[in-house]
């Protein structure tokens, strides 16, 4: 339980049981699991905050896929690893979900990692919601664009998700910032 204790036996086991090569990228995968976890952390901790990466993991040192790990982490974990548009939730025995965490306001336009940014997503909603063709209204339903109905698309699974209400986190205020929705469907010409 001690964090000097836990050093030392990583070094211990990477020395003598990796080459120097791969105890070298061992070492930095820990490192950026650390960092993802520590940022998870603090996002759940900061709801409805502006987090800034470099507050977390200090200024220009972080990894991006840490923050990016950080972020799914707790997003899939708020969601319970469920999709929240369509509603799947798969797991695999390795702890592997089907699910992504989705920023509403992209990450590139935003820097906004708030929980109340993001969603569980699975490949297909995830997929369609960054493309326009999913929304979600104020009173937390789906809404599908007019593009899914078009003569040369079978919408298939997403056309009978008009109106399902979002599946979300257990804890109201985790949920998506109705500003964030009202920015995705200006975006994709919802309202």
């Amino acid at each position: 339980m001690d964090e000097e204790s836990r050093a030392c036996l990583a070094a211990t086991l990477l020395t003598s049981h990796f080459s120097p090569e791969v105890a070298v990228r061992l070492q930095e995968q820990r490192r950026l699991h650390g960092e993802a976890f520590d940022y998870s952390v603090a996002l759940d901790h900061s709801v409805g905050e502006q987090v800034r990466v470099s507050d977390v993991m200090g200024p220009g040192s972080y990894q991006p896929a840490a923050r990016s790990q950080g972020f799914r982490r707790s997003i899939v974990m708020h969601y319970d690893h469920r999709c929240a548009l369509c509603g799947i939730r798969i797991v695999t025995p390795e702890g592997q979900t089907a699910v992504d965490a989705a920023h509403i306001v992209p990450w590139s336009v935003s820097r906004n990692d708030d929980i109340r940014n993001g969603m569980a997503l699975c490949k297909l909603c995830h997929w369609a919601f960054d493309r326009g063709m999913m929304s979600i209204s104020d009173s937390y339903t789906v809404v599908l664009s007019r593009n899914l109905s078009s003569d040369n698309n079978a919408a298939g699974l997403l056309g009978v998700l008009t109106g399902r209400r979002l599946v979300g986190p257990l804890a109201n205020e985790l949920w998506p910032h109705r500003d964030n929705l009202a920015w995705h469907r200006k975006q994709y010409g919802f309202t």
